[in-house]
């Protein structure tokens, strides 16, 4: 996933600490939903606390939120456009997304290949695919 924020597999414990440590309200990242496979978690910092969004991939390739029963459900085509969304103010976030975590390049970077069931039948080659892809980056002086 090309954004920085993007924090792949990172337990839910990390994440808390990498917002705190920020501790500017607006502060977000996305990370692996642990519970939830294939899902995103969309984590935002607020007056000392965490707010944790899921987002979900449709099987057209497009994004959405997930909200509470009873409110509007928005559907993204690309990941980009809901985070440019949830920018601005007043859209249903407990605050707009200001700041985002950055991963450190010190540690190790998960990244998360997604593909929908559709495509991995409409390409049965393709099914041997590597869902997690791991990079060590390291930093010359």
């Amino acid at each position: 996933m090309e954004f920085q924020f993007f924090h792949g597999n990172i337990t839910k414990e990390k994440c808390e600490e990498l917002l705190s440590n920020v501790g500017l309200n607006g502060s977000f990242l996305l990370r692996d939903s642990e519970s939830v496979p294939g899902a995103l978690c969309l984590c935002v910092f607020y007056e000392h606390l965490i707010y944790t969004y899921r987002i979900f991939r449709k099987s057209n390739g497009h994004f959405m939120m997930q909200t509470s029963e009873g409110t509007p459900r928005h559907v993204f085509k690309t990941l980009n456009c809901l985070i440019d969304n949830y920018k601005k103010p007043n859209q249903g976030l407990v605050i707009n997304l200001c700041f985002p975590v950055n991963r450190c390049p010190y540690y190790q970077e998960t990244q998360t290949v997604y593909v929908t069931k559709d495509e991995a039948y409409k390409h049965p080659g393709k099914r041997q695919i590597i869902i997690k892809v791991v990079k060590y980056l390291y930093i010359s002086n």
